[in-house]
């Protein structure tokens, strides 16, 4: 009789135990199945919103640098100088690649501007080749950045000048970036239109 009973409660504790271990395992897959099943974009964005930053552009200062922490890296805020935004809107044939067809930029920013606000230029403070951090030239060079390592120069949207630098090197790379409502938010999450 005593042996039934031990019988007995080792099949109800094996039973338990079963329960539990297939109630864990649905518990841990629910994130896993609802990452799927997630067509909101609100949630999407949700998702991503540790790569986003915003800053209000009010903070910004003309012909400075704002150096910002970001998940993807080190990313720069340079405001324009009126000048600057005059000289972007003439075409130089002294740049490497002026349409920025090799550059890293979202499709949106390949114009002479190469961002959201022709105000606001937001990149990614080094060169491709090295990594070498580029660095803001006074006003009286004619580039407007510059980085060590090959001696490149680049315009105020980042575009390099043909005669300076390695010839593998390309514009410096730009983040997807907005303005809206007085506030500037980097690695913006946009949904894909299908065409």
């Amino acid at each position: 009789m005593p042996e039934l009973n031990s019988v007995k409660r080792r099949q109800i504790l094996s039973g338990l135990m079963k329960l539990l271990v297939f109630i864990g395992l649905i518990f841990i897959s629910i994130p896993f199945i609802s990452s799927f099943s997630s067509n909101s974009i609100d949630e999407k964005q949700k998702a991503t919103s540790h790569w986003v930053i915003t800053i209000p552009v009010s903070d910004l200062v003309e012909g400075e640098i704002k150096p910002l922490s970001w998940s993807g890296g080190l990313v720069w805020v340079y405001t324009r100088t009126a000048n600057d935004i005059l000289s972007l809107k003439q075409i130089s044939s002294s740049l490497r690649d002026v349409s920025s067809a090799k550059s890293d930029q979202p499709d949106e920013m390949k114009n002479n501007f190469r961002s959201a606000n022709e105000t606001f230029f937001v990149f990614i403070p080094q060169e491709n080749k090295r990594q070498c951090q580029v660095r803001l030239n006074s006003s009286s060079e004619n580039s407007l950045f510059s980085e060590p390592c090959f001696n490149a120069k680049y315009d105020a949207a980042g575009r390099i000048f043909e005669k300076s630098g390695h010839t593998d090197q390309k514009n410096l790379a730009v983040p997807n970036h907005v303005v809206e409502d007085g506030i500037l938010k980097i690695g913006v999450w946009t949904a894909k239109v299908n065409e």
